[in-house]
This record gives structure tokens, sequence and C-alpha cells, in this order.
């Protein structure tokens, strides 16, 4: 039931590198480390929690167990795997991971979380629903950890918890970083902002910048011709903060970031995509390389609060088409 460690897989995928919105760490002089992201996305999922289901905290296993997330550690305390559902009992099922490009259609765990006992998330990972049933993490119990409790979150069903569990023998860093969509996911998380859209914010598309300057993703194509930037908003007029939440609480200040930005090409497919983290940065921003023979380029970038966005497309070969980031250079 076990499958190899995806949290710390480096996002490769397009040459995409992050000038910005880089993975970083905060070091508390203890030798462990943690990135601001987790505590973030944790914040975010009970914010949603509340905002789409109206419950105050993550649904457990009165709401049923296919959702519920299984936390079992291995004899000699060393490794933890979370597993969604009960498919292994009798009767029992696993939840489903439905890929699709339909929004309709398209169901999945998108990630698993697992906090200790003081609360501090030691893990995190973003799941493909490319991979079949049971959504699984297999990850490293943090040294000097004694209990954890798994979470994991529902694109249509919401946030969810597992039973704590008492552990001892670990022997891992605690650590906890950025967890990239892989690229069999991206279509269908691609379906799930549409979805979201729809739902949440009553729009069938994307907003555009007509709706919002601050939120609009810009690309700037360099001069080699086969790579280019995304920058959300405009340099002197409107840029998007990237507020995370050091304490896994949310409030009206935040947390307030670009989840992810990506970007299609003409016929729609998607050439890259990448999660950000607000830690330490001011603004959301993604470099990226793309196939010789592209036509044309847009890009979107997910907030958390406010939606998915795009940008026109921009022609390859115009290096004058993008209007953002190029006040910068």
């Amino acid at each position: 039931m076990k499958r190899p460690n995806l949290s710390t897989s480096v996002f490769l995928a397009v040459s995409a590198v992050f000038s910005f919105a880089t993975v970083a760490y905060a070091d508390d002089g203890s030798g462990s480390s943690t990135s601001e992201i987790c505590p973030t996305m944790y914040a975010d999922f009970e914010r949603r929690q509340l905002k789409e289901f109206s419950v105050e905290a993550p649904f457990d296993i009165e709401q049923g167990a296919k959702h519920v997330p299984v936390l079992t550690i291995s004899e000699d305390g060393a490794t933890g795997t979370v597993v969604v559902g009960n498919g292994d009992e009798e009767s029992g099922v696993w939840h489903p991971m439905v890929a699709s490009e339909d929004p309709e259609m398209v169901h999945f765990v998108t990630h698993i979380m697992v906090k200790d006992q003081d609360g501090k998330i030691v893990a995190l990972e973003a799941m493909d629903p490319t991979v079949a049933a049971p959504a699984t993490m297999t990850f490293a119990v943090p040294a000097g950890v004694t209990a954890l409790t798994p979470y994991e979150w529902c694109n249509k069903h919401g946030f969810h918890v597992g039973d704590t569990i008492e552990v001892s023998g670990g022997q891992g860093n605690s650590s906890c970083g950025l967890s990239h969509f892989k690229e069999g996911a991206w279509t269908s998380v691609h379906a799930d902002f549409l979805r979201l859209q729809k739902s949440v914010f009553q729009s069938d598309a994307a907003f555009v910048e007509a709706d919002g300057v601050k939120h609009t993703p810009y690309i700037t194509l360099n001069e080699d011709g086969t790579s280019a930037s995304v920058f959300v908003g405009k340099t002197g007029v409107a840029v998007h903060p990237m507020t995370g939440s050091l304490d896994g609480e949310f409030s009206d200040d935040g947390p307030h970031w670009i989840t992810e930005i990506y970007v299609t090409d003409q016929s729609g497919a998607i050439v890259t995509m990448g999660s950000l983290d607000p830690a330490g940065v001011d603004v959301a921003t993604l470099d990226f390389s793309f196939p010789e023979g592209t036509k044309s380029l847009k890009a979107y970038a997910s907030c958390n609060l406010h939606g998915l966005w795009a940008s026109h497309a921009v022609i390859v070969g115009d290096r004058n088409s993008g209007t953002g980031r190029a006040a910068l250079r």
C-alpha cells in the first residue's frame, strides 16, 4: 500500500524556475525547519471549510469512512503512511481518484497533510488523480514527535481528519515544504479551478484584466524565444500580495496568495504549472520554458480568495505582448 514519498519531488517538467516564489524555510534554531506554505495551506483549508461547507472544523468518521485519512506507522516507527478511505476492510471503500478535464466529473483528494502533537504540519503532499486509489502519502516521522494526526482535502467534499496516532522512534527532520502537482494532475487541477469558479465565484470562465489588474497574470517573452515569465499584477499599478499564515490560523487579513500559476499553448494544452509559497516574497511570478513550435501562450493565476484569473493570449515572437513584468527589466 506504500509508495515512494513525492513530497520532496522537484518540479522539472518543463524547466520551470521560480524567481521570487521559491520554497523558503524558517529555522527556529532547533535544527528543524518548516515552510510557510504548510501552515498557510492548513489555514486556507479551514477557511474554505467554513465558507464552502459552513463547518468550523474538519469532517471526521461521522461523515463517512470513504473520506477519512488513515495513518499507519512502520514497525520501527520511522515511517508513516496515510491512505484515504478504508478499502482494505470488508465492505470498505477507497476515496475515488477521478482525473478529468470536465469540471463536473473531476473528483480527487488534492492534498494530504499530517500534524504533530504541537499542531505543527510535518508533512504535506499534492496528489495526482491519474494514480489509482487509494490516495497515499508516505513520509519520514520526525525525531521527537509523540503524536500525529492525518488530514486530507477532497476537491468536492472538503477537509477531513483521521484518528491521532501515538508514535515513537521517529528519526526524520521536522520539515514541511512546498509540494507541486505532478504533470499528470494538471488538467484535473485546471478543471477543478473552473468548477470552483462557477460554484464559489459564480463565473463560467476565469476573470480577466477588465475585472481587475491586481489579480491578472501577465506574460513577458524572453529574447531566446523559448522562455518567458509570468507576473501577477502590474508594477506601479497593483501587485497581488503573497500573505501566508505562520500559525495556521486564518483571519480577515489572510492567508491571501496566488496558489498556482500555469500556462497553456494555442491548443489549450498546459505547458507548465507551479504551486507558490508565500514565505518571504512580495510578488507572485513564474519563469518557464516552452517547446519550439509554440505559437501562443495564455497564463492563469489562482488566488485562494478571489478565484481564477487569465491573461490575454500572447503571440510567441511578439516580445511587446507582456505588460506586467516588463517594467522591471
